[in-house]
């Protein structure tokens, strides 16, 4: 079909809903597929997995034809033909064959995203399908040349093959039926083989009627309406704060009334179906962050093969949840730090052996909920970082002086490789020195209103923690007033609120500061790092500081008042006002007023500057 045709059929109105579900269904296939692939180069000898894999491209295929989208059909049939003869045991899986199979994977995604994008496959597939035919080529070949050695192993794959096929069709018999069968024509011989058989037989029943059963009771849902979902909870939260308010004044007015009590009734139904209502759409929205991870153990081998290095990657916590909005904007910074653990983190294999390691390194990717928050971990078993060649490298770079080096603690020193323009590669290779540093990692976090921090050991490994809010859209805030302005700090950024005597404010270096617990913590005042403004205002004997952390960080922030704590919605400043540094949003408070919510990575950040 030539590509006037194929716009013209993928543009077709009546054709609309089908392309998309295509478009839907052949995504999802290729998630599974992605870390499908790498599990079968680890264990081809899985004929359950081959299968599966398998079934992926020939449903590819099948469909595609149907949609008359002849480069996708072109390179899924050409996968096909090579699995076909992996599961007919003409020839065992290799490299080369993996690395055939990947890219014409990476070339149908490149068609599915022209199909999505410009309802055409303007994709060339020529060379992934000359690369492919050649790997057909050289199977025959290898058929007709084999020696005694490889028929063994060949006859060994095929008898496999027969026996799960045997297996299948045994599964649409009666399972009495075939008990009475091999009681008769084994007389009782290895009954334990064929108790373990009829078990294995049973899962795979139960488990297919689990999918099923799952598939009828699941809708898909666009996401634009999740959103309008979730816009509508929002303005339901300021309408049940508004509703707070109201009850409180009407309270302190008419105590004791009838009026007061049925509305202080109806006052505590609607906060709690807000909060369930609210709990229920942000579980909709929730994606497992599995979806991301599934990414990597493709990204691991291929970074391997072009390091000369052995990686072997662990996921954890796949099936912790995280909203949807975040899923998206995560992977990126994941993809950046996985980089950098391979390339500077993991040692050749050689250099592993000389230092008493294991020649293949180990990077573990994790994921966990710790309360409000979900917590990612990239780790390796790696050389860890060096403070003072890091400190060296940011020396000669310009990126600070040799004496504001001399004064940075362990934490700072890791703190340099987020600087822009940081980097330790020697050379520019396609995985590092490529103009793109560990500085985008923080800027993409900091954007999501996470943090991130470094853990290092020289010589046993680097640890990267990224903590990370679990919505964007409604947060916990303290509401504290500041020369009369009420202002709401993020609760998550908040360790303690104090109560502080004047006299016990120091200064040093002309800042003030406190001593808590054996730590001096500085003292800033919002207006004067905001806006400049520092009105002298007469102090009275007692000074109210809420203290605030960011990684390894801690500052207090000077209040007047403590008005309590809240849930709030986060407004965007819109596109008058824009990025305000230091501002994070606004909300609108139960009273009606407009008020400011602070943005701590970016205060802290401004706070380093001045």
């Amino acid at each position: 079909m030539s590509e006037e045709s194929t716009y013209s059929m993928l543009s077709d109105p009546e054709m609309k809903e089908i392309v998309d579900s295509f478009i839907v269904e052949t995504k999802e296939i290729l998630e599974k597929l992605d870390l499908n692939l790498i599990e079968l180069e680890n264990r081809p000898d899985d004929m359950e997995l081959l299968n599966e894999v398998f079934r992926s491209f020939h449903t590819i295929k099948g469909t595609s034809g149907f949609l008359g989208l002849d480069k996708l059909t072109k390179v899924t049939h050409r996968c096909e033909d090579i699995l076909n003869k992996l599961r007919k045991g003409e020839v065992l899986l290799n490299t080369e064959l993996m690395d055939g199979i990947l890219a014409a994977y990476d070339k149908i995604k490149e068609i599915l995203v022209s199909i999505e994008t410009e309802l055409s496959e303007n994709v060339s597939v020529d060379q992934t399908v000359e690369q492919l035919n050649k790997l057909i080529e050289n199977i025959e070949k290898g058929i007709n040349g084999k020696d005694e050695d490889a028929k063994d192993v060949s006859v060994k794959v095929k008898a496999v093959v027969e026996a799960v096929s045997v297996e299948n069709k045994n599964e649409n018999e009666s399972s009495s039926i075939e008990i009475v069968d091999k009681s008769s024509s084994n007389a009782g011989s290895q009954p334990l083989k064929e108790l373990e058989e009829q078990n294995q037989k049973a899962i795979k029943e139960e488990t297919k009627q689990a999918s099923a059963k799952k598939s009828e009771n699941s809708i898909r849902v666009d996401v634009e309406r999740l959103d309008e979902l979730l816009n509508i909870a929002s303005e339901l939260v300021l309408g049940r704060n508004r509703l707070a308010q109201v009850n409180s004044e009407v309270g302190l007015e008419y105590e004791g009334s009838k009026i007061s009590r049925d509305l202080s009734d109806a006052t505590k139904q609607i906060d709690l179906m807000t909060n369930e209502l609210q709990l229920v759409v942000m579980k909709t929205r929730m994606v497992k962050i599995g979806k991301v991870f599934n990414r990597y153990p493709r990204l691991v081998r291929d970074l391997a093969r072009e390091t000369k290095k052995e990686v072997n990657l662990i996921l954890k916590g796949e099936d912790t949840e995280l909203d949807k909005t975040l899923i998206e904007e995560i992977n990126d910074p994941l993809v950046h730090l996985i980089r950098n653990s391979v390339d500077h983190g993991i040692e050749l294999p050689e250099k592993r052996e000389q230092e008493g390691k294991n020649p293949s390194g180990m990077v573990i990717l994790s994921a966990e909920q710790e309360g409000n928050q979900i917590v990612i971990t990239i780790e390796d078993d790696g050389k860890g970082i060096d403070t003072e060649f890091i400190k060296e490298k940011a020396i000669s770079k310009g990126l600070i002086t040799r004496e504001r080096a001399k004064e940075l603690s362990k934490t700072e020193a890791y703190n340099l490789i987020f600087l822009p323009g940081f980097s330790t590669a020697e050379k520019v290779t396609n995985v590092s020195g490529r103009g793109v540093g560990l500085d985008v990692v923080k800027t993409n976090v900091a954007k999501l209103r996470g943090i991130i921090s470094i853990e290092s050991v020289v010589g046993k490994g680097t640890k990267f923690i990224i903590k990370l809010p679990l919505t964007l859209a409604i947060i916990q805030g303290m509401i504290v007033k500041v020369n009369s302005e009420t202002v709401v700090i993020p609760l998550n950024s908040v360790i303690e609120a104090l109560r502080v005597n004047v006299k016990d404010i120091s200064k040093i270096n002309n800042h003030e500061a406190i001593r808590r617990r054996d730590n001096v913590i500085p003292l800033v005042g919002i207006d004067n790092v905001l806006y400049g403004n520092n009105n002298g205002k007469e102090r009275s004997a007692w000074q109210y500081v809420v203290v605030v952390g960011l990684a390894e960080k801690r500052f207090g922030i000077k209040v007047d008042e403590l008005c309590g704590q809240k849930e709030v919605v986060i407004k965007s400043l819109g596109s008058y006002l824009g990025n305000i540094t230091g501002i994070a949003g606004s909300t609108i408070m139960g009273d009606g007023t407009v008020v400011m919510i602070l943005d701590i990575s970016e205060l802290l950040n401004k706070i380093a500057e001045n």
